[in-house]
């Protein structure tokens, strides 16, 4: 049997990770911090729920909540 080529792929370039959206979901106002988007009630303070077009979501406990199409 003959020997197999061992081919080097080299260095691999390196590629920026996007940055942290969680600075977004707060506001500074007068000194203090307003949270703007909803925490889940089951969770608790520190798990907001995503917003998606007629519902709310916790994508940790999964509890969702939808919305009417007049209510948003």
């Amino acid at each position: 049997m003959g020997k197999k080529k061992i081919v080097k792929k080299g260095k691999k370039k390196h590629v920026n990770n996007p940055t942290s959206k969680k600075y977004s979901k707060y506001k500074i106002e007068g000194g203090k911090i307003k949270r703007e988007l909803r925490f889940c009630p089951k969770c608790g303070p520190g798990i907001f729920l995503a917003h998606a077009e007629n519902r709310v979501y916790c994508g940790k406990c999964h509890y969702t909540e939808f919305f009417s199409s007049e209510q948003k």
